[in-house]
């Protein structure tokens, strides 16, 4: 049924409602796990149809299907919201909360604190905080696979603190790393679709991003 419902091109509320019935004999897990696989597949569609049934049946999971054996299982829908509010909406203060519950959730991956940096960065509007300082000290400290997702954020915490500290010197090698990298590889969310790397090294922010490196 499932599988059905995803050659349906346009998700509606009656869609949705089919959605939700396929996965009544379901357990929580399942149905957790489910819910993000299609939402995933939904929002890669791009259009406003498809995001608007992936955010719905993604809050529904919260609101139903959160009675679970390890808290992994919320951790991955509240990821997938944090992906769609930053992404797809580019609402975030939103991202920032659906990404703050992953990490309170999460129980089996690392990275918690690259997440939160990169929440708080956009949710801030690329602004200085004692907060983001000690978000980015954590990051940095992190061992990650060094994807261009995790450096642009990295190299932006850092820009802002050299800004506030002064150290201009430092500032303006940031700019250049930053102008390079984004010229390197200027692809937003929508130009993944159907993309079959297992680990894409590419750069994927939203707009807002883009546009505050090419006014530096």
């Amino acid at each position: 049924m499932i599988e059905k419902l995803l050659k349906v091109p346009y998700w509606t509320a009656e869609t949705n409602g089919r959605f939700f019935e396929a996965l009544n004999d379901y357990f929580n897990e399942d149905k957790c796990e489910i819910t993000v696989k299609v939402a995933t597949e939904l929002m890669k569609r791009g259009d406003h149809e498809n995001v608007t049934a992936a955010e719905t049946i993604l809050i529904y999971a919260t609101q139903h299907y959160h009675q679970v054996s390890d808290t992994h299982y919320k951790a991955r829908v509240y990821y997938c919201l944090g992906q769609l509010y930053e992404l797809y909406k580019e609402n975030f203060i939103k991202a920032y909360t659906y990404y703050e519950k992953y990490v309170l959730n999460n129980t089996q991956n690392e990275g918690n604190d690259s997440i939160m940096l990169k929440a708080l960065i956009l949710r801030d509007d690329f602004t200085y905080s004692e907060q983001l300082r000690e978000l980015w000290s954590k990051a940095t400290a992190d061992l990650n696979l060094g994807l261009m997702n995790d450096r642009v954020y990295e190299y932006i915490g850092a820009l802002i603190i050299a800004q506030h500290d002064g150290d201009t010197e430092y500032a303006q090698k940031l700019t250049k790393r930053l102008k390079a990298l984004v010229k390197h590889d200027e692809m937003f969310y929508l130009d993944l679709i159907f993309r079959k790397d297992t680990v894409a090294d590419t750069l994927i922010v939203p707009r807002k991003v883009i546009r505050y490196v090419k006014s530096l």
